[in-house]
């Protein structure tokens, strides 16, 4: 008894062709998402450098896997155009927006900063209301115009994606660039929505040292949320007796650095795989323990 054909394959082929797409492109998005852990520690600029350039790697390695293997079928195409490829390019698109926002942000909390949040919320609307048609789209999770909008080639009417960039017509789709353009946007719009959410601070300002030096925390927000995390565990402050927040709250102000987003920056720390789950405390640790090392180390008298 032969296998139910479809579109000239048998069953048993798409389904294979469809989970070796699957696996691949899910192995890819973990390993991705391991060397992205890697950043954290950086600079926002170099950062963005080090997040976009291993992004863009891994859209090689995706484009080469599929454009060496093809479709065998448009279902498959749009499938692949309408819900893989945007997991990737998704995170190119953030990795840009987010530092954009983190360079403009202003660092005191204040009327200021309220202004910030409020052009940004309006900037992500701005985009939606451009392409609210294509939004709806995605939203609704619709599938009547796949065809148009997720197979290579294909060319909606009208000015629908007019104002969009060139894009590779070997791997991309009008559609395909638009739903990771609302991915990034609606994580961007969140991160936003979850700061204004934590209570503005009267009285902030520049904090020196006695020789009347500005003191700046110029090293990522996770680090310093990981060193305030263990001095709050380990009752360094008040015997114990102190919120997180308020401590969060001081480091904020001290070293003029956006921590509000806290809860969610120590859930990336938990989940790290890739790398050590405490790797600032280690590294600090090691530095520590350097000094005093070299500082215990044999001195001639000759250079003393």
């Amino acid at each position: 008894m032969g296998l139910c054909k479809v579109m000239g394959y048998s069953v048993f082929v798409l389904l294979k062709y469809e989970t070796m797409i699957r696996k691949m492109s899910e192995e890819l998005l973990k390993k991705l998402g391991r060397e992205l852990e890697k950043f954290t520690y950086q600079s926002p600029i170099e950062r963005m450098k080090s997040e976009m350039g291993v992004i863009r790697d891994a859209v090689a390695v995706l484009k080469e896997k599929v454009v060496s293997l093809g479709f065998v079928s448009v279902e498959e195409e749009i499938a692949f155009f309408k819900f893989v490829k945007p997991k990737f390019y998704a995170q190119l698109i953030f990795s840009s927006e987010w530092y954009s926002y983190e360079v403009g942000r202003p660092v005191l909390k204040g009327k200021g900063l309220d202004s910030y949040y409020i052009r940004q919320l309006d900037y992500i609307s701005r985009f939606f209301r451009q392409h609210e048609f294509m939004y709806q789209y995605y939203r609704m999770g619709a599938d009547e115009l796949d065809e148009m909008y997720f197979v290579r080639g294909e060319k909606p009417p009208g000015l629908v994606g007019a104002d969009l960039p060139a894009m590779d017509v070997t791997f991309s789709t009008l559609g395909d660039y638009l739903f990771s353009k609302f991915i990034a946007l609606e994580r961007l719009q969140e991160m936003v929505l979850e700061e204004m959410q934590v209570p503005s601070l009267a009285g902030t300002g520049v904090v020196r040292s006695k020789k009347g030096r500005e003191l700046k925390w110029t090293g990522d927000s996770c680090n310093l949320i990981e060193l305030v995390y263990g001095v709050f565990d380990c009752k360094q402050i008040n015997g114990g007796d102190v919120d997180l927040s308020d401590l969060m709250d001081v480091f904020e102000i001290c070293f003029q650095v956006n921590l509000s987003r806290y809860f969610r920056r120590f859930t990336e720390i938990k989940r790290r795989k890739s790398i050590s789950k405490t790797r600032f405390i280690d590294q600090m640790r090691e530095a520590v323990n350097k000094r005093i090392d070299e500082g215990d180390a044999y001195v001639p008298m000759s250079m003393r």
